[in-house]
């Protein structure tokens, strides 16, 4: 296995979106339309978004794994007055590619990829599954961190 990671770039839609699909269903029902449904929706958001960096993890020329980091400007601070925050979303590595470090190399990559957008803080929502790796990656819980869920 030789993993690379790559920001992704507009040909890699499709397969992101396959991912995102495989991941999005996670054992519940299906969802209206189908995957080429989804696909086609997926890169007409891809083709617009401006908030998000998308990498992807590659083993030859496929694509095994996939994060997202969404990026948000924050009120300018004194002495700080271009900020952002990062969130990263949808973390997904194939079932063949778990327990190899994949997971964890797209993570820091992530992170890395924030630190570098001048990100002051990056945040996540995370499975439980996945705990770990964010907390091998430096991820501490916060109690400050609240939310207020607008939907079930």
């Amino acid at each position: 296995m030789s993993i690379e990671i790559r920001e992704a770039v507009q040909s890699d839609a499709a397969d992101l979106a396959r991912l995102r699909w495989a991941c999005g269903l996670g054992g519940r029902s299906p969802v209206d339309g189908d995957v080429h449904d989804h696909i086609r929706g997926f890169s007409e958001w891809w083709e617009r978004r401006s908030d998000f960096v998308a990498l992807v993890a590659r083993d030859g020329k496929r694509i095994v794994a996939m994060g997202f980091l969404a990026l948000a400007s924050r009120v300018p601070a004194p002495g700080a007055l271009d900020r952002r925050h990062g969130d990263i979303q949808s973390v997904y590595v194939l079932p063949d590619y778990r327990n190899h470090g994949v997971g964890s190399m797209l993570v820091r990559a992530l992170v890395d990829h924030g630190r570098k957008a001048g990100c002051i803080r990056i945040t996540v929502h995370s499975s439980g599954r996945a705990v770990p790796v964010y907390e091998r990656a430096g991820f501490e819980h916060s109690e400050r961190l609240m939310m207020h869920p607008l939907s079930d």
